[in-house]
């Protein structure tokens, strides 16, 4: 699953998503705008593009609920006929400052001006918040495929909103982080998140529930994944030890029998000595039962252990001669 399409298949499940009542169609409205629109500075065009036909449905459909507004729709085509982009555009100036208006985006102090704000006076309720993240998702958010890494951005340019969006975040426990980025000589204002529990708890506050699952889903395997990794690479170490033990017990039972001979051992040792030259790859517990009688893992241990500290001591005698 690439980046793309699981974004997209969040934003796909989001625009068929609506509020409940009024004020949360009217937040999640203002959010789009204020992310995804291009309005004319003179406030008397409108116009939202976006590669997805759902979310430009959205935006038609809000406009006609709210404000019994019908926004033009058109395609963009490539150059091989293939669908670039889906544009939503209003360009009756009367209709357009009505729309902003009733919103609370429009500035009436001296020259008539759209204003890129949150309207909190519009905005009373915990639903109407996750309305407008909702919104702002749609407008200027993406995923990353959570395969790979867990990774969510909302980038938008300007300052002021994408703070106050963060503070709205952070009302439902979101540990959302700003950074700046610069693109084509401009400024621009990134909210992330980058941890899989907080990215669902996201998910869960635009009511993405299917996302969500999916992305449960993906978590428990990559976990389960990690156990199962985490358990062979330490039986392949705790595998390695062994066989480096093994190794070291077979390098100092050749040495005392090549510089002391085997009537120097003791005949408890002298013959764990032979079953551990005779049997390199076995396990202690193994050995054990080759001894007659046989004996433990730990007398094992203890015996091999007694090879080694003989080996060294005969060692250390031979370089103190030296």
């Amino acid at each position: 699953m690439s980046q793309h399409s699981f974004s997209a298949g969040v934003k796909s499940e989001l625009s068929k998503k609506y509020g409940a009542d009024e004020e949360g169609l009217l937040a999640e409205f203002a959010a789009i705008l204020n992310t995804a629109a291009h309005i004319s500075e003179d406030c008397r065009s409108i116009q939202i593009q976006s590669e997805q036909e759902a979310i430009i449905k959205k935006v038609f459909t809000l406009a006609e609920k709210l404000f019994r507004i019908r926004m033009t729709v058109s395609v963009r085509m490539g150059k091989h006929h293939e669908v670039v982009q889906y544009l939503a555009s209003l360009t009756e100036p009367t209709l357009v400052q009505r729309i902003l208006d009733e919103l609370g985006l429009l500035s009436r102090t001296g020259e008539i001006r759209y204003i890129r704000r949150i309207p909190e006076e519009h905005i009373t309720k915990s639903s109407s918040e996750q309305a407008y993240i909702r919104g702002a998702f749609l407008g200027e958010g993406s995923l990353a495929d959570p395969h790979k890494t867990y990774h969510l951005e909302l980038v938008g340019n300007c300052r002021e909103h994408q703070g106050a969006l963060q503070d709205m975040m952070r009302h439902f426990d979101l540990d959302v982080r700003m950074i700046v980025r610069n693109r084509k000589k401009q400024s621009v204002y990134v909210l992330y998140l980058k941890e899989g529990e907080q990215i669902v708890d996201l998910l869960n506050v635009m009511q993405a529930y299917t996302a969500l699952m999916d992305l449960e889903n993906i978590r428990i395997e990559k976990e389960v994944r990690n156990q199962i990794n985490r358990s062979v690479n330490c039986e392949a170490a705790n595998l390695q030890k062994v066989v480096n033990a093994a190794l070291k017990q077979v390098e100092d039972i050749e040495y005392l029998i090549q510089h002391s001979g085997w009537e120097s051992l003791p005949p408890p040792l002298a013959q764990m000595a032979r079953i551990r030259l005779e049997h390199q790859d076995e396990s202690l517990q193994e050995l054990g039962r080759l001894l007659d009688p046989p004996v433990g893992r730990s007398g094992v241990n203890h015996r091999l252990r007694k090879l080694s500290q003989m080996a060294e001591k005969l060692r250390q005698e031979q370089k103190n001669e030296a």
